[in-house]
């Protein structure tokens, strides 16, 4: 079954159409009928309850490992270690293939959306695109009131999100998702040590989101977790068709998230083009000029998005980052962490195809 499984990841038009469009929305249907009516966010003791068998496990293991190392000869040991801990890993690699992994192997959504897509940006395109961002972020905050962000909360951020879906689906049948589940978080401090704001559990078909993070970051995360719920794995591509159904939409809070997301990576990946060339009174200058040009309120709203995670930054296992990274890199997304920026290409392509 492994080798049926990795055959068929080298045809991702036919994974695309099979899996991620056929047996996977039965899977995920199947897993959320079974969680999503329970509040509790199951998929976080699932893999509580993981861990520790996985402790117990090995202390075990190295326990009855040390007695035979008494009566039989190490080799034996070493040999039947090594085909024990190949078929774990064997089935392990199917089960998540079946349930989640194959949709990292899908081809990409650019046909379905009409998109022409580019391989790289320039300098040029990032900073008309900056430029864009600030004034769409300046218009929609000036729309925003301070009071509606402060009264909204987590429950109505989740189901105006599943609803933009509803709404968006008209346009584009595509994000079709029966019964999206989301739910809080029961242990938001994992993400400081971890590094995520929300996950999708492919066990239980969750998608589980932080709520002890600014309130500005939760629509537009919500959405890119209701992607991977539907079957777009890749970072990249879950950013962008939450972008999308955040640019369809006429919720001007979830607009604002949205926006603000995508001008963090816009700017960073502009003065990092800049930084490159070594140019570093223009980088000052860009710095500056879009300092000058933001609205004094979205300046304000960056300030505390940036401010609660500089605070928490110290929190951060190294080890995590380095190995979600190779995980990403795994699957088929060679920028690892920096994919998640790459929805700039998908961004310009669909701003493209509007002109």
């Amino acid at each position: 079954m492994a080798l049926a499984i990795l055959v068929f990841s080298f045809f991702p038009d036919a994974v695309a159409t099979y899996f991620s469009f056929g047996l996977f929305q039965y899977i995920g249907l199947g897993l959320r009928s079974l969680t999503g009516d329970i509040k509790m966010p199951i998929g976080e003791y699932v893999y509580l309850i993981l861990i520790i068998i996985l402790i117990i496990n090995s202390i075990l293991g190295l326990y009855k490992l040390k007695n035979k190392i008494n009566t039989e000869s190490f080799r034996t040991n070493l040999l039947r270690f090594g085909k024990q801990l190949t078929l774990k890993l064997v089935q392990l690699y199917v089960v998540f293939m079946l349930i989640w992994g194959l949709n990292y192997q899908k081809s990409s959504p650019a046909k379905s959306f009409d998109l022409k897509m580019d391989t790289s940006y320039t300098a040029v395109q990032l900073d008309s695109l900056s430029l864009y961002l600030m004034e769409e972020l300046n218009k929609t905050r000036q729309i925003l009131s301070d009071s509606v962000i402060e009264k909204t909360e987590v429950d109505q951020v989740f189901r105006n999100s599943i609803l933009n879906y509803r709404l968006v689906k008209n346009r584009f049948p595509q994000l079709h998702l029966d019964k999206p589940v989301l739910k809080e978080a029961a242990f938001s401090s994992w993400g400081d040590y971890l590094g995520y704001l929300a996950f999708y559990q492919p066990i239980t078909g969750e998608a589980i989101v932080r709520t002890d993070v600014p309130l500005l970051t939760l629509p537009y995360t919500s959405c890119h977790e209701l992607a991977h719920q539907m079957g777009y794995a890749s970072e990249a591509e879950a950013n962008f068709i939450a972008f999308v159904v955040a640019t369809e939409s006429s919720d001007a809070l979830l607009r604002y998230s949205m926006l603000l997301q995508m001008f963090t990576y816009c700017q960073s990946e502009h003065l990092g083009f800049i930084a490159k060339t070594g140019n570093f009174e223009k980088w000052k200058t860009i710095v500056n000029r879009n300092k000058a040009m933001l609205d004094p309120k979205v300046i304000g709203d960056r300030k505390k998005i940036k401010d609660f995670f500089i605070q928490r930054q110290h929190l951060l296992l190294p080890a995590s980052t380095s190995l979600y990274d190779q995980f990403l890199q795994w699957n088929k997304q060679a920028k690892g962490i920096k994919s998640y920026d790459e929805v700039l290409l998908w961004v310009l392509a669909y701003n493209k195809s509007k002109q």
